[in-house]
């Protein structure tokens, strides 16, 4: 593969704003408690920061007090209800996500609530709420359009709104179509591995994915968000060492490979968010399984792999379904319907990948086909740069 083609899709792809595990969404959770005098809602509205930024508000907004008159206008409960003072927010950089706040008081318990909250900014943008009524839980509910409107007083009747697991099956196949990095990754697997490696290799990604998706969602696992998305851009960008310089790793030349490695990463701890510590074990990580994917004396070997990759981008997807505080006595089927969402969608674009590679391989001679191949690879080359380097350097 010529370097000169690595070099100029590289520099295409930065002329590209991609952003991954970034379906545009955002959640609240109300809390509605009966007084002496009426009824106080206490709403906390969340949505990543990645995903605040792609809305753009500052396009349509111009002023801060022009942005907080909107927030205080994007939740309706009623006429019976009032806010009691100006929508307040703050930032949480280790989550990577923005919270709102607002503080509501009605004079009866509000039937129903309307929440316009990003959708005039982002016409695919959902938004998921949930609550409680005097700490009882209430049937959680998905605005997809501005028009939607959640029944809250239905203690008695818990399934008259309640979003149903086909909306999180749906959801967790947008996510997967949506999550441009896991499908890179995807692609990068089937260029790879073939016949029953590819089978092995694609059943240890779900297998992980899998695993860390559900622990993410029940809080289980707690990480940084932004360390995920760095370490989801490393793994993209294995993949693609690994089919275009495997052959320059080999086991006697384990520490020059090591040392080279640590240099290369080292820019990113010098002009980005890297710790030196992470930096020589992204270093060891790399220089460790380039020198083993020419020795695959197991099938177990990419298996045990690929559950590894696995469980960092399960991670990303956690990060996105437990902002919703999903219900405990129905966490399980709601994560399975999200799961089931997401390998659905995998499996789709696998299987449409490989009838394109299939139909060029048939049809195309030996040159073109191996140029596409090799096309694809530099494509998955250039994106894992650009996620690791950027979220590296903290863009």
């Amino acid at each position: 593969m010529n370097f000169k083609k690595i070099l100029v899709v590289f520099s295409l792809f930065l002329l590209i704003p991609l952003d991954a595990h970034n379906r545009s969404e955002s959640y609240s959770k109300f809390h509605f408690l009966n007084v002496e005098d009426g009824v106080e809602v206490k709403v906390t509205g969340t949505i990543k920061q990645g995903i605040f930024r792609l809305l753009k508000p500052e396009t349509k907004y111009r002023s801060y007090p022009e942005f907080i008159n909107y927030l205080q206008n994007s939740i309706d409960l009623g006429d019976q209800c009032k806010i009691q003072e100006s929508v307040t927010f703050n930032e949480n950089n280790a989550a990577g996500v923005l919270k709102f706040f607002w503080n509501f008081k009605c004079l009866e318990m509000p039937s129903q609530a309307s929440i316009s909250l990003f959708q005039d900014l982002g016409s695919t943008h959902t938004h998921i709420a949930r609550g409680s009524i005097d700490n009882d839980n209430i049937p959680e509910f998905m605005f997809a359009s501005p028009s939607d409107v959640w029944l809250i007083n239905s203690l008695t009747e818990p399934n008259r709104n309640q979003s149903s697991y086909l909306s999180y099956l749906f959801s967790g196949i947008e996510h997967i179509l949506g999550g441009w990095d896991h499908l890179v990754f995807l692609l990068g697997l089937l260029l790879l591995f073939q016949g029953k490696f590819l089978i092995i290799a694609i059943t240890g990604f779900t297998i992980g994915h899998s695993l860390t998706l559900g622990f993410g969602a029940m809080n289980v696992l707690r990480v940084d968000s932004i360390l995920v998305e760095i370490l989801i851009g490393f793994s993209i960008l294995l993949l693609a060492l690994e089919k275009f310089f495997k052959h320059n790793y080999e086991f006697d030349m384990f520490l020059k490979n090591l040392i080279f490695a640590v240099l290369a990463f080292s820019l990113l701890g010098i002009f980005g968010i890297l710790e030196p510590i992470l930096i020589f074990g992204l270093s060891l990580f790399l220089t460790i399984y380039l020198s083993i994917t020419l020795h695959y004396i197991s099938s177990w070997i990419p298996l045990l792999i690929t559950v590894f990759f696995g469980l960092i981008h399960g991670l990303g997807f956690a990060s996105s379904i437990s902002e919703v505080g999903l219900p405990q006595d129905k966490l399980l089927p709601i994560i399975l319907s999200f799961n089931l969402g997401v390998e659905i969608g995998q499996l789709a674009v696998a299987f449409g990948i490989l009838a394109i590679l299939a139909l060029a391989k048939r049809y195309l001679s030996y040159v073109y086909y191996n140029s596409i191949h090799n096309f694809a690879g530099v494509v998955v080359f250039s994106m894992g740069t650009f996620w690791f380097v950027t979220r590296a350097i903290g863009i």
